[in-house]
């Protein structure tokens, strides 16, 4: 790696940390400070934090409608940036400027196939395909992400997992050896199994769980597009299987309670489903739950099973799931193929109903996540920096 300070743009939508959303490009861009960079942060909102040792830019955009939004954003960002004369421009998915691609959402093509696959209904499938491919913003992203891909501009690209660069180099005409792993970062400190010792008798106690209870915890805010639906159904099936067995679910996040109450009534678990919606800390939900389940039909690299797998608890989740690439071992985590098959998703988790394996994941998780400690990120994302910095 050279020695050359570089100047940096990292060029996202909103940069919000607080909201969690965000918090790793704060991180990402103290510790560039740190190394001697110089740093800028643009976004179309920012929150006030005070001095900061990099540099915020608000951009510009239209809010409505969103596909003007799009493009005031894609538009005046590109031209904002061109003042500075930046040796790198991290763009996270949306912007012809950057230099270094981020595409953290993954490819628009890969998402939508899964988008429909997760869609039981006939009639809200046929609705949700007209309304996606009658929309202009629709067009506007396949358009973006095929010339991002095309045009020469891009020298390198940061992708946040295998399955990502996967569906980059199946999708686009791009050179693999152009495309870089690094894989996304949790906190290691803050998610730690240490945790379960701490909080997880009080976290149990105020849901009103037992401890004989084993207990699966499932967070998302998009609860379809994160198989919901077939967690509830391989729920249902464990409680015929396993009636003597104590088994419940704790359901966190934004989405249509109402809807997935009414289904788990008429599967006939809704007294073993816990909605406590969305929640500020993860961390006493980590520490009282016994199995983490994302049978999720895409996710670029879920966070979320980083997070638990990092806390000590076996990951149930499926290969649409750019963090499976964290399960390396059974003891850690199942990875199932296809997360409408309900008897598969049913099997990973019966997997782990004993004690012992669950005990020996523990460890597993953890080991599977310190691979991947946040200096290690750090390091591998400036050296892709200086490759596009040399290329450019």
């Amino acid at each position: 790696m050279g020695e050359k300070k570089l100047s940096i743009a990292i060029l996202l939508d909103k940069f919000l940390p607080s909201r969690g959303g965000e918090r790793y490009f704060t991180f990402l861009a103290e510790e560039l400070v740190r190394r001697g960079h110089d740093v800028h942060v643009f976004a179309t909102q920012v929150e006030e934090s005070g001095d900061t040792p990099y540099h915020v830019h608000v951009i510009p955009v239209f809010q409505f409608p969103r596909s003007a939004r799009m493009l005031s954003y894609v538009l005046f960002s590109a031209r904002m940036v061109k003042r500075y004369g930046f040796d790198i421009i991290h763009g996270l998915g949306q912007s012809l400027a950057c230099n270094v691609l981020n595409p953290h959402g993954g490819v628009e093509r890969a998402y939508l196939k899964q988008e429909f696959a997760s869609i039981s209904s006939r009639p809200y499938y046929w609705y949700r395909w007209l309304r996606r491919y009658l929309s202009i913003r629709h067009y506007i992203e396949l358009w973006l992400q095929k010339r991002l891909y095309s045009d020469g501009s891009v020298k390198r690209v940061i992708a946040i997992s295998n399955m990502v660069k996967r569906d980059i180099i199946s999708h686009f005409d791009f050179p693999p050896d152009r495309v870089a792993v690094v894989f996304n970062t949790v906190d290691l400190e803050r998610f730690h199994p240490s945790m379960r010792e701490r909080l997880r008798k009080t976290a149990r106690e105020k849901m009103g769980i037992a401890e004989p209870e084993i207990l699966l915890l499932f967070a998302g805010n998009n609860y379809r597009l994160k198989g919901l639906e077939p967690l509830l159904k391989a729920l249902a099936l464990l409680k015929a299987q396993f009636p003597d067995r104590m088994l419940r679910l704790v359901v966190l996040g934004r989405g249509q309670r109402w809807l997935y109450k009414r289904m788990a009534r008429k599967l006939g678990v809704l007294d073993s489903v816990l909605f406590p919606g969305p929640v500020r800390e993860m961390e006493p939900y980590y520490a009282a739950s016994d199995i983490y389940v994302h049978p999720t039909f895409y996710d670029s690299c879920s966070l979320t099973v980083l997070e638990a797998l990092a806390s000590g608890l076996p990951a149930v989740t499926t290969r649409f799931n750019g963090a499976s690439d964290a399960i390396t071992t059974g003891d850690a985590g199942r990875v199932i193929d296809d997360p409408r098959n309900i008897d598969e998703l049913a099997g990973a988790i019966v997997f782990y109903f004993d004690e012992e394996r669950r005990a020996r994941a523990r460890t597993a998780a953890r080991a599977s996540m310190e691979q991947y400690p946040a200096s290690r990120n750090v390091e591998e994302t400036l050296a892709v920096y200086y490759e596009a910095a040399r290329d450019s």
